[in-house]
């Protein structure tokens, strides 16, 4: 990174991090990298706005982008385990006469932040009070498969497909533990399956690959004498092109890789491939901006103002043409403005008590704001419910 380098140090529920924020002028990014005890999580981007040609760079303004993005970052993370320690008494005091649902979204943002014993934690939370919520046993089994906890994962995810349809992504995933346990037939027969379910499942296509490597290196005298299989390579590049991974980090990821497939030392390219495998394994929400708004909002211990409901605007608002042919999109815009309808309601409120702070007997003033005040709690109440 070039200029603006912020360090910050902080410690959450006794884990401790760093969290580095600076800038990559050539590619117009501000970049915030979470770290804990010099091991990388996570990182952030923010696209700078610069001007070329011949106008000057504005460092005061990129100076100032760059501190509200680092505290931005920092207060995200402290957001996450706010609400992790409302939910843990929540839990405590309701038990099951609750939904599992903010469970599964907190247990998805922790795990896209490489957080895994807090996301097993949300995750189990959720399966206590929904056994049957094949949301939460796919994080569940997906945090164990990220930890390497093999049979871990193996347990809750033939479990999903034992209760439930053949899902093609539980059949990879299921496919991967057992892969990585060391069940090299087992593990191919599942990403056939998964690949006649969805032939367009490339990552399964990929992990059949790798193991079908790893079975042609078992019990052979001159492991030299196997090639890597073409298989591999030729869809390893068929992920990359996904949309999804047409990123500049993944892009180095995926031609580092391949390159030294080239060389066929098994040594080196098996833990490279197995360390890919697991990073592409992943968990989406629908929407992981909508689900970290709504966690914010109910548990986030703090009242969201107007500017920083406006910073969710473009995931509720700017969806496409897909998206608007669910009902979920048009509910959660609907909640969303009405969240954002109570932000400014108190702001009004706000408005009226300066008006009489310069103007104690304004009348006008005075009866709107006791009209206000006489609905103010039945409005916030009315929203919590719709997210219950």
């Amino acid at each position: 990174m070039d200029d603006f380098g912020l360090h910050t140090a902080l410690e959450l529920d006794g884990r401790k991090f760093i969290v580095h924020t600076g800038t990559l002028m050539e590619r117009q990014l501000v970049i915030s990298e979470i770290f804990e005890e010099g091991l990388f999580l996570t990182a952030r981007e923010l696209y700078l706005p610069l001007r070329r040609e011949n106008h000057p760079v504005n460092y005061d303004f990129i100076t100032g982008i760059t501190n509200q993005f680092h505290d931005q970052v920092i207060e995200e993370l402290k957001v996450l385990y706010r609400i992790q320690q409302k939910l843990e008494k929540v839990f405590a005091a309701k038990k099951k006469q609750q939904d599992a649902k903010p469970y599964v979204n907190l247990g998805t943002l922790f795990l896209r932040r490489n957080l895994y014993d807090e996301a097993e934690r949300a995750f189990q939370r959720a399966v206590t009070i929904q056994r049957d919520n094949i949301k939460a046993n796919v994080g569940l089994g997906v945090t164990y498969l990220k930890m390497r906890r093999f049979e871990n994962a193996i347990k809750v995810l033939q479990k999903i497909l034992s209760e439930n349809q053949r899902f093609p992504d539980v059949l990879n995933y299921l496919g991967l533990a057992h892969l990585f346990a060391g069940n090299l037939e087992r593990a191919a027969n599942l990403f056939k399956e998964a690949i006649q379910i969805n032939p367009e499942y490339v990552e399964a296509q990929f992990n059949l690959g790798v193991a079908l490597y790893k079975s042609a290196l078992q019990g052979v005298k001159d492991p030299r004498a196997v090639a890597v299989p073409a298989r591999v390579s030729i869809y390893l590049k068929q992920v990359r092109d996904l949309e999804k991974y047409r990123d500049p980090e993944w892009e180095k990821e995926f031609s580092e890789v391949l390159e030294l497939m080239k060389d066929n030392d098994h040594e080196v390219i098996l833990p490279l491939l197995e360390r890919l495998q697991l990073k592409l394994v992943d968990v989406f929400v629908k929407n992981e901006k909508v689900a970290e708004f709504f966690l914010k909002f109910q548990y986030g211990g703090k009242a969201l103002d107007v500017k920083m409901i406006s910073r969710y605007d473009i995931f509720f608002m700017n969806s496409g043409t897909r998206e608007r042919q669910y009902p979920d999109y048009w509910n959660n815009r609907g909640v969303f403005q009405l969240i954002k309808s109570h932000a400014y309601f108190q702001e009004a409120i706000h408005a009226f008590k300066n008006a009489l702070n310069l103007e104690p007997g304004y009348q006008e003033a005075q009866e709107t704001l006791d009209k206000l005040k006489a609905h103010e709690k039945g409005f916030i109440f009315m929203i919590r419910a719709m997210l219950k």
